[in-house]
């Protein structure tokens, strides 16, 4: 047995992602085309990929393609999309009054196609940002409303998130 030289990564290649945007997979890989190889950065990108949620963890299968003739591996990114949007209704009595609660939650969200009318299925997806909407009330007493946003690559550039609340 012996030990070639370490393989340097040629391309990185997503396949099976139909609701996320494939620039909110690309931010998160760890292999990037240019780099070395390193298994290590392969199983970090695997555990970051289903941080996001938007995948089922369980099904997401990198596949290195190693081409001896160059001393390349190209990788392979299997995932399955998954529903992450978020729906509560709930209500509550006591003291002598009824508490109901109405919210809706959108983890896919794409606040920059907000304007197309074909991107509304329901809701604009696809860039990772996050809309929720909610209002509880027990008719004249008690109202609250909240809706708040956040952006988690504010720039596109760094993880800064960026997050907006707004409640009465």
């Amino acid at each position: 047995i012996y030990e070639g030289d370490i393989a340097t990564i040629n391309n990185v290649i997503i396949t099976g992602n139909d609701r996320t945007n494939e620039h909110v997979v690309r931010r998160e890989l760890r292999t990037l085309p240019g780099d070395k190889f390193s298994k290590a950065e392969l199983i970090r990108t695997v555990r970051e990929l289903a941080n996001l949620g938007h995948f089922d963890p369980e099904q997401i299968e990198p596949n290195p393609i190693p081409n001896q003739s160059d001393g390349s591996v190209d990788i392979e990114y299997n995932l399955v999309g998954r529903a992450t949007d978020q729906l509560e209704v709930s209500g509550g009595y006591g003291a002598g009054m009824l508490v109901a609660t109405v919210g809706i939650r959108f983890s896919n969200f794409a606040i920059g196609r907000i304007f197309d009318p074909k991107a509304w299925r329901p809701v604009p997806s696809g860039n990772g940002q996050t809309l929720s909407v909610r209002a509880q009330t027990n008719g004249k007493y008690y109202q609250s409303y909240n809706f708040s946003f956040i952006e988690p690559w504010l720039g596109g550039k760094k993880r800064n998130s960026f997050s907006v609340s707004f409640f009465h």
